[in-house]
């Protein structure tokens, strides 16, 4: 089991990939915007944040940015959600561009696992995005 924070400012969206997830076996926690996610990971650490880039308040690269800027968070892996062509560059776990195969998503949460060593050396090497 795979504890996910899914953060995405549509309900629908959010509601829908939060049922997909945990119907497989895994922890689910939400939020609406990048704030309320640094809130939440300071005290409660997910296995993984998996982020719409375009939201109120803080979008997926501003989040993104903050959780690589503090030691203890940047060892969280990040999968952003792109609605279109991305504009700026971060390093993050994984991208996948809407719309996406939910089989997709499971398949990358499942390769998270944190006693895995090789998740680590990932992250170091994660792929960008513009």
């Amino acid at each position: 089991m795979v504890s996910v924070l899914l953060v995405d400012d549509g309900t629908a969206a959010l509601g829908s990939l939060a049922l997909l997830v945990a119907a497989h076996g895994h922890l689910v926690n939400m939020a609406i915007n990048g704030m309320d996610v640094l809130r939440r990971v300071r005290t409660n650490r997910p296995d993984v944040v998996v982020a719409d880039c375009e939201m109120p308040v803080m979008d997926g690269v501003d989040l993104t940015r903050e959780m690589q800027a503090d030691p203890e968070l940047a060892r969280v892996p990040v999968v952003l959600l792109l609605a279109g062509a991305g504009r700026r560059r971060v390093r993050v776990f994984a991208v996948l561009r809407k719309p996406f195969a939910p089989t997709k998503l499971l398949e990358l949460i499942k390769r998270i696992d944190r006693r895995n060593p090789k998740l680590l050396a990932a992250l170091g090497r994660g792929r960008a995005t513009r």
